[in-house]
């Protein structure tokens, strides 16, 4: 659907064509974390949700929540230093994070979302630790989930 068709249909029916879009960001096998200009959760997916879960986090309790309280071990890493400039330059953002706590890999991209920010993770820890052919396989962790 045409933003502009968007824009000419009825307050109702553009709640509910959002109410499709979570469904929608449910369905989806990455993690999808909207944050405020403030880096507060806003919304998640469902695998945003399993992988709070893994890390520790009560899902419930993440709603108005920036993430430096959700995860303190952000502070002074290549991560938090990614996120401050999304959400302050509002520019798009691309790292990989190792998380100890799940030992996992994560693809991490975020895009601006005025005011705030939308964040991408996917799992990618299959292809850090598999078998491969690429000269760029076997990198070194990045800074911790």
């Amino acid at each position: 659907m045409s933003a502009l068709l968007v824009q000419s249909l009825p307050h109702a029916q553009i709640f509910m064509k959002t109410s499709d879009l979570m469904a929608t960001l449910d369905d989806i096998a990455d993690a999808v974390v909207r944050l405020d200009g403030q880096g507060k959760c806003v919304t998640l997916n469902q695998a945003a949700v399993d992988i709070f879960r893994r890390l520790g986090c009560d899902p419930g309790r993440t709603i108005g929540k920036s993430v430096w309280e959700l995860f303190p071990d952000l502070k002074g890493t290549v991560a938090e230093q990614q996120l401050r400039r999304a959400l302050d330059d509002q520019r798009p953002i691309q790292h990989e994070l190792y998380s100890p706590v799940d030992q996992r890999w994560y693809d991490t991209q975020g895009f601006p979302s005025s005011p705030g920010v939308v964040l991408i993770f996917r799992d990618i820890t299959e292809w850090k630790t598999g078998p491969s052919s690429e000269p760029n396989h076997t990198r070194t962790p990045a800074e911790p989930l």
